[in-house]
């Protein structure tokens, strides 16, 4: 199955980033405990909102009817008449959003993923960008990102960089947000945005370079996770890579780290060698640049 054509490849270079507003998430964790409870079953829905810049913000979304057999993979349903009613129903209240992707509150991809991302990618034909993956758990441990993006190319998925937008941002890209949420739940939800603004509050960012970008993606992860675990808890290496032939396109690495002491630590590896060259660092700014204010992380997520 060939998940996606040529001009979508090239549109997926252009994706960086997937920003999810709090109040989608909100929505989406409400809908799965109306629709799932202590089932067991996921959710599955539309995400709505506009992509600029290599950044899709989502802004708005619906959960659509879905089933599946928990012992064979390829029988499954996505009720595409519900997606068409609520569709109409959405860009009536906002025809700046659109199609960007579809989500799942279940945190790992299953097997049947890609057919269902083929399937509503050619339900929503008419979309101009491509449509991305999010997982969604709605059970995240402690300080732990909620979120994962993934865009569909060909045979497989290429994870995508996500992050939660500040409470206080009502629009991204254009796209102004209108909820479906429904009262109630929302202390639960605070709980869990205060751990995910806490994390990126306390973690830290470091570009690294020096590093050949000849080398296989895969080498220079596993490079950089030795060389820095030394400094603290290595949380992510964000390697820019070529959505289909996986090679380093940037010389430049995110690594984010946690731990007392982190920046310090990486600070003091710069010049050091990395198995035949040598390693340049330099701190980057919080993720979130709203979250270098003296804002607490309970009153990002009080929003």
């Amino acid at each position: 199955m060939d998940a996606i054509n040529t001009q979508q490849i090239s549109s997926a270079r252009k994706i960086e980033k997937v920003v999810v507003h709090p109040l989608v998430l909100r929505n989406i964790v409400d809908n799965h405990n109306r629709m799932a409870g202590a089932s067991g079953k996921r959710v599955v829905g539309v995400l709505l909102g506009s992509s600029s810049r290599g950044i899709v913000g989502v802004t708005n979304s619906y959960a659509v009817p879905f089933e599946e057999d928990d012992k064979d993979p390829s029988i499954w349903s996505f009720d595409s008449d519900h997606h068409e009613y609520m569709l109409r129903m959405f860009k009536g209240l906002n025809d700046n959003e659109d199609v960007v992707g579809w989500y799942s509150t279940c945190p790992k991809l299953r097997k049947n993923d890609l057919a269902v991302h083929a399937s509503i990618f050619r339900s929503c034909g008419y979309v101009l960008n491509p449509v991305v993956l999010v997982t969604i758990d709605v059970q995240p441990q402690p300080l732990g990102i909620p979120t994962k993006a993934y865009f569909a190319v060909k045979e497989a998925f290429v994870p995508l960089s996500t992050e939660i937008a500040p409470p206080e941002v009502d629009h991204i890209g254009g796209s102004v947000l209108v909820t479906e949420m429904t009262p109630g739940g929302d202390n639960g939800l605070v709980d869990f945005l205060e751990d995910y603004y806490m994390y990126v509050k306390n973690s830290v960012r470091i570009s690294v370079s020096g590093y050949d970008t000849s080398l296989d993606a895969v080498d220079l992860v596993g490079y950089l996770e030795k060389h820095f675990e030394s400094c603290g808890s290595v949380e992510d290496i964000m390697v820019p890579r070529h959505p289909v032939t996986n090679a380093i396109i940037s010389s430049s690495t995110t690594v984010v780290l946690r731990g007392e002491g982190a920046a310090d630590k990486a600070l003091a590896l710069n010049g050091s060698d990395v198995g035949g060259w040598r390693v340049s660092v330099t701190i980057l700014p919080p993720e979130l640049d709203e979250m270098s204010s003296e804002m607490t992380a309970r009153e990002f997520a009080l929003g």
